[in-house]
């Protein structure tokens, strides 16, 4: 927010300057002179003092478009710490479904878990939580964690070929990456 301009300043380089005679014009007595002498170190303060509120406003403005991303921020991010809290939970239940049939468990049982997992992660997608994609993809170290890797012909550069735990992100923040092996190209042989 600019701050208007007080009417006695110039408004170009062009302008006559304070003080000076224009065309036409009875020069000033001693007394008037002596006022614009006493006058100049006030105007040259108020001038200071205008741009020091100039920049004040500037500041402010600044200030308040950071705290409404801040606040926005937070509200869009509150869920990170409970995210967070919960994935674990689920890979766990995703476990429990997956060895259930060996340890001889109900087909009902297994079913009921089975829905149990598919309702925790919608509720986690309604959060803002989702998965991120691995296997087949191009290992990205920003969002996999490669723990190991083997070579390959069927690949022409490091691809995700398996996801031992699966990586989240909250919107565009990354709550934990994937870990996963990868396949890299079987290096060409020396001639």
């Amino acid at each position: 927010m600019a701050a208007p301009k007080r009417p006695h300043a110039p408004a170009d380089a062009s302008a006559p300057r304070r003080g000076a005679i224009e065309p036409g014009e009875v020069p000033a007595t001693p007394a008037e002179a002596a006022a614009r002498d006493q006058a100049a170190p006030v105007e040259a303060a108020l001038d200071e003092w205008e741009s020091r509120y100039v920049r004040l406003a500037a500041d402010f403005e600044n200030f308040k478009r950071r705290k409404a991303q801040e606040l926005a921020d937070s509200g869009r991010y509150r869920n990170e710490d409970a995210a967070r809290a919960l994935l674990p939970v689920l890979d766990n239940l995703r476990r429990a479904v997956e060895h259930a049939p060996e340890a001889g468990a109900e087909e009902f049982f297994v079913h009921g878990l089975e829905l149990v997992v598919r309702e925790f992660e919608t509720a986690l997608e309604r959060l803002g939580v989702q998965r991120i994609s691995a296997v087949g993809e191009p290992f990205d170290p920003a969002v996999h964690e490669a723990i190991g890797g083997e070579e390959s012909d069927d690949v022409e550069h490091d691809t995700v070929m398996a996801e031992l735990v699966p990586g989240y992100r909250l919107h565009d923040r990354l709550l934990r990456p994937a870990v996963v092996r990868v396949a890299h190209p079987r290096p060409a042989p020396a001639a």
